[in-house]
């Protein structure tokens, strides 16, 4: 060999990487369900640690961010941010029936730049006033308390 992973050692570990943040991204925006875990527990010990877990998610002080703009003609609306790694992981917001493209975040307590991606263009969020420049684009800036 000469020293250099194979192309199947960097795919293996790239799949591993995704992987774990997804699970990551799941227990952090609140799809893992701490209180099903209390639920299913076969024991008093297994509840106990259960129980302990949803109390120290709580401890972390996250809150949830409802990002959203109001867009009804666009087919795809994707939020790029910091906290997401910008582009490596855009997270696609869901479309209301009037329009609304919305999706809700759950972040510690900081400043988070952002911008929404429409169509393939990137776009400022009209709503939030508090720009700044990122990387030669515009960005919002969204402060959670």
């Amino acid at each position: 060999m000469n020293g250099k992973p194979s192309f199947l050692t960097v795919l293996f570990f790239t799949f591993a990487l995704c992987v774990g943040i997804v699970i990551l991204m799941n227990v952090f925006l609140g799809y893992y369900d701490f209180a099903q875990d209390l639920r299913t527990a076969q024991s008093q010990s297994a509840a106990a640690e259960v129980k302990a877990k949803e109390h120290s998610i709580k401890d972390l002080a996250l809150r949830k961010v409802r990002f959203s703009v109001n867009l009804p003609a666009a087919e795809n609306v994707y939020l790029v941010a910091d906290f997401s790694l910008w582009q490596n992981n855009k997270i696609k917001l869901n479309k209301s029936a009037s329009g609304v493209f919305s999706e809700l975040v759950v972040l510690p307590p900081g400043n988070y730049k952002y911008y929404f991606e429409v169509d393939g263009n990137d776009f400022a969020d009209p709503a939030n006033t508090d720009y700044d420049n990122y990387g030669g684009r515009t960005v919002n800036i969204k402060t959670v308390k």
